[in-house]
Parts: C-alpha cells; structure tokens; sequence
C-alpha cells in the first residue's frame, strides 16, 4: 500500500510538472523567430502562397516568422521535420492536401499526420475543375459524361501523376457519376496540359489558379468545379453539386501544424495570430492575386476536418487500388 501511494504521488506529481512546464512555455511564447515549413522549393505554388502573408503573421505574433523551405519526397522531409521537431511552437509546418493524400496511399510513410501532428489551422483553398481544350466537342460535363457511359474506355482523363490530387479528383469524378474512363498520370500537370492541349487526352483535373489565364484567352475549357458553389471568376461553370453529384467534393487547400504534444496554450497563441494575420484586409487581397480564398479555420473545426479528409482518402485509394509502388 505505502509502494502505491508514492508511486501515485509521482505520478501527480510529474503529471503536474508536465502541465505547469508548458503553462511556464506558453505564458513566454514566442521568443524568437517561428519557422514556417514548406515541404517544397522556392518559388512554387505553396511557398508563394505563405509568402504572401508572411510579413502579417510576423506583425501579428510579434516575432519573425521565417519561411524555411525543406523540399523532397513529395513533402514527406519537410513534414517529418516537423513530426519530429520539439513540440514548442518554432517549427511549424504548412499542411496541405498532399500530405493526406501520400498517408492514404503509402503504408511506410514515415510519420501520421494525425498521431504525429497538431493540426492548427486552415489557411486558404483553391477550387479544381474539369477541364478539356478549347475547341472540344465536350462542352458539357453531361456531354463528357453521356461520352463515357455510351463509349465505355474511350475517355481519357489526365493527371499531374499517380497519388497526385488532380488524380483523387477524377476517382472521386468516376465514382460519383458512375462512369469510367482511362486515367494517364503525367509528371506533373505542365505536361497533362500540354496533351489536353494538344489533343492527346480528352481532359484533366486542375486547380483553378493553374489554368485560369488559359480559360480567359479560351485555350481551354471548363467543364465543372469541385466546388459547393459556384466560383467567381468562372460564374458561368457549374458544380458537380448543381449537377446532381453533391459527393464530388474536393478542393486543395494549405493549413498549418504543429509537432503533436504541442502545449494547448501555445497552439491557441499561435491559432489566434493567424487567424489575425489571414484575416488582415492586406492578407485578402494577396490571396486573391494568386487565384486563392482564404477559408479560416480555427483549430478544433481544423482537427477535425483534417481527419474526415484523411478518411475520405483513404476510402478512395481502396476503391481505385491506389498505392506508392
């Protein structure tokens, strides 16, 4: 009985020391610069979207905030740098689409997103559309989709590659709407849309900020959107919604997370700087420029989105049989 009662009062005790450690941490927290890890190299699409609002998070949180670009393996080193960074708020990692992507098709990737991440907020999102060449005979999505049901095989539909998001939005496509076609990956969506162009393929998924300057000079075409609603710049297109499929849901989107085991006090500090700094007028109108929304998520709405998406996923990479090979 005595063993019990002072191992008890250890527990209580290292339990407590715990708690009142990370209180102490979250009551000094930030001290010094914060690192923004993006998981691919200058320049891209991800480092310029956290560039743009780079400047606001710094003013809002009272340090430097530093964006630290770690590329390779498809976002995979950059993300594990953080998994494994001391969970106190300076290494932070920007979360995006892909990384729930590669955990529902590779069994050896080396950290979880959920058991090993702290999901802090969501950031801003882009729409992803079908689209074909300019001149198509498609041009409706009921034409593409009437095509594929009275030609089965004969469509084909290109992706930025396997696992990529663009290919998860066509077999989300396929499974909605019930029809099949043939999926050709690419490296990557430069070259898909030199064959959708081209004429090689029928047509692609794409995120919106993408192809857009082609759809205005009619190059290419939209046939549908991802999307809940109707965007603005393409009021014209549809939604998969409207046309009777609300399951063909998907968007890209970046948000930002912490090591798990974070302190909740420094994760909350962290959550409201940028909630102020995505939320600045100045932040709006840069997202804009680059063709993105800003789509605000506070961190418990965040947690679990982050997870409905991964169970998503995860459904369709069983469905289609999709695995990193």
């Amino acid at each position: 009985m005595k063993i019990q009662k002072i191992l008890k009062a250890l527990f209580f005790f290292i339990m407590f020391s715990f708690i009142f450690t990370g209180s102490l941490l979250a009551i000094d927290f930030p001290t010094k610069p914060i690192n923004l890890v993006v998981c691919f190299a200058a320049g891209g699409s991800t480092d310029i979207i956290v560039r743009a609002i780079n400047d606001k998070m710094s003013e809002k949180l009272g340090v430097p905030v530093v964006v630290l670009n770690k590329p390779g393996s498809g976002g995979l080193v950059g993300g594990e740098f953080v998994a494994r960074s001391k969970p106190d708020g300076y290494n932070i990692l920007v979360l995006s689409l892909s990384h729930l992507v590669r955990q529902a098709i590779d069994p050896k990737m080396p950290f979880d997103v959920l058991k090993d991440l702290e999901p802090i907020c969501l950031y801003v999102s882009q729409p992803i559309f079908i689209i074909v060449k300019g001149d198509s005979k498609f041009n409706t999505i009921d034409e593409m989709i009437d095509f594929a049901k009275n030609n089965p095989g004969k469509l084909s539909m290109g992706s930025a590659g396997i696992g990529a998001t663009s290919h998860f939005s066509l077999e989300l496509m396929k499974t909605a709407t019930k029809i099949n076609f043939k999926h050709v990956p690419f490296a990557g969506e430069g070259p898909c849309l030199t064959a959708v162009m081209g004429g090689h393929i029928d047509g692609m998924a794409a995120g919106l900020g993408f192809f857009l300057g082609k759809a205005l000079s009619g190059d290419v075409k939209p046939l549908v959107c991802f999307d809940e609603n109707r965007v603005p710049e393409l009021k014209d297109v549809a939604t998969f919604k409207e046309k009777g499929y609300p399951e063909a849901l998907m968007y890209s989107w970046f948000g930002f997370a912490a090591p798990a085991g974070t302190p909740k006090e420094i994760i909350e500090k962290v959550d409201n700087g940028f909630m102020a700094a995505i939320k600045d007028p100045a932040s709006g109108a840069a997202i804009k420029k680059l063709y993105f929304r800003e789509s605000y998520m506070g961190h418990a709405e965040f947690k679990q989105f982050v997870k409905t998406e991964l169970e998503k996923f995860d459904k369709i990479a069983k469905s289609a049989g999709i695995t990193v090979k």
